[in-house]
């Protein structure tokens, strides 16, 4: 049964993820490429895929549901009403044995106790017929008063079932000599107010199962929503820069055909680096460098002795993990508006220190610097990075743009430290 369970829980996995993978790539390449560039009708046909890998996610939730959450449930609720009866009968049976010894009526342990277990398991063997009234018939509008007559009339014939197991068993083990109608006349008020007050108990019961579900659902549904997010923030950026760079081989194209060539080798070389890495959400920060420096031999191609580049981290600091693709884009805006839209040479300078728990990382450049007189308005790269330190560390981490001290931009973000350990990747 367990390895069944956890074959169901692989499947379910692997159709959820095939299904959010669906949902992720389908609407982050569109926005990637700002709609402009997306036809009508393929934006339809992303919008169908939406919904076809929606109906996906959804088939893949209902067969877990079906196939281990309710035998998971039905388990549990065996063992849960099985040792509370058990318990119950314990505590009559020891209460019996002690009240007979007090009062001179000795009975023996096993006598006591047995006959308390029988008496209370007798009462919960119609604990499925009041589970199925509270979770199917629940006392509710707008049946409210024919459903509290069904309860009634259940709770009223209870002792009946209860004393044909009970008597006979009785009897039969204890050689005790009880009789049927005059112990369920004598009786039914009693079981009837016992099964009243379990039938409370199980409304309660029931009434915090159902909250801690919805806690969990919900808690569920927001890590899925959060991780999809990521994933579309993630697979935003890798279009926007191929786009950008594919823009820059076109333009150099017209002047150095060669020049161009090297540019489309080095690019493809990039590519590769990136699509061998791990979908981890979170990568070490040498990596991240190793990104940077693949970048900066693209742009290099291009822009020759006009862009220069200082990286300075301390070695110590290479495991610590960092959001993958998070340097680049800044590294992009430095050379986009600083070569782009300039003849200036540029230096681009990237450092990594460590300031107690928090790990800081700063991008900087001798360019212009933010505008002086202008409404300043972020980009998608910047927008992205924002967007995905929230979600993977709250208040903890923050992105702050700036003039640079001898000016220029700087860019310093940071993170809490951790060091190899990684967030999982977004399936």
């Amino acid at each position: 049964m367990r390895g069944a369970a956890a074959a169901t829980g692989i499947a379910k996995d692997q159709v959820t993820a095939a299904s959010r993978a669906f949902i992720g790539v389908s609407v982050a390449l569109p926005q990637a490429a700002g709609h402009q560039f997306v036809p009508n009708g393929i934006q339809t046909g992303a919008n169908r895929t939406n919904a076809a890998a929606g109906l996906l996610l959804s088939a893949a939730e209902c067969r877990y549901t079906r196939y281990v959450e309710r035998p998971n449930r039905l388990r549990n609720d065996v063992l849960l009403y099985a040792s509370l009866w058990t318990t119950f009968g314990l505590l009559d049976g020891i209460q019996t044995l002690i009240a007979g010894n007090l009062n001179g009526q000795h009975q023996t342990a096993a006598y006591a106790i047995g006959t308390g277990l029988l008496n209370w398991w007798s009462c919960g063997m119609l604990t499925p017929v009041y589970l199925w009234l509270v979770r199917h018939v629940p006392l509710q509008a707008p049946h409210l008063a024919a459903r509290v007559a069904l309860y009634l009339a259940v709770l009223s014939f209870s002792a009946i079932p209860k004393y044909a197991i009970w008597i006979p068993l009785e009897n039969a083990i204890f050689h005790t000599g009880w009789s049927f109608v005059p112990t369920v006349g004598a009786e039914i008020f009693g079981v009837f107010i016992g099964m009243l007050s379990f039938v409370v108990l199980l409304y309660a019961m029931e009434y915090y199962r159902i909250a801690r579900d919805r806690e969990i659902r919900a808690s569920r549904l927001e890590a899925e929503l959060s991780n999809a997010q990521l994933e579309s923030l993630r697979a935003q950026i890798h279009p926007h820069f191929l786009f950008n760079t594919l823009n820059s081989i076109l333009a150099l194209m017209r002047r150095d055909v060669s020049a161009a060539e090297d540019m489309l080798t080095r690019l493809s070389d990039m590519l590769r680096f990136t699509l061998q890495s791990d979908r981890t959400q979170e990568t070490p920060l040498e990596n991240e460098l190793a990104t940077i420096e693949l970048y900066l031999e693209i742009m290099r191609v291009r822009f020759g002795e006009r862009l220069a580049a200082d990286i300075d981290v301390d070695e110590a600091l290479l495991t610590e993990r960092v959001p993958s693709f998070v340097l680049q884009p800044l590294v992009e805006n430095t050379v986009r508006h600083g070569l782009n839209e300039s003849s200036k040479s540029t230096t681009v300078r990237i450092t990594a220190a460590a300031e107690g728990d928090t790990l800081v990382m700063r991008v900087l450049d001798d360019g212009r610097g933010l505008p002086a007189n202008e409404t300043f308005r972020e980009g998608l790269g910047l927008t992205n990075i924002r967007r995905r330190l929230e979600r993977l560390y709250g208040a903890t981490a923050t992105l702050d743009l700036r003039d640079g001290r001898t000016g220029g931009t700087e860019v310093i973000i940071r993170i809490p430290r951790r060091v190899g350990v990684a967030v999982p990747a977004v399936q």
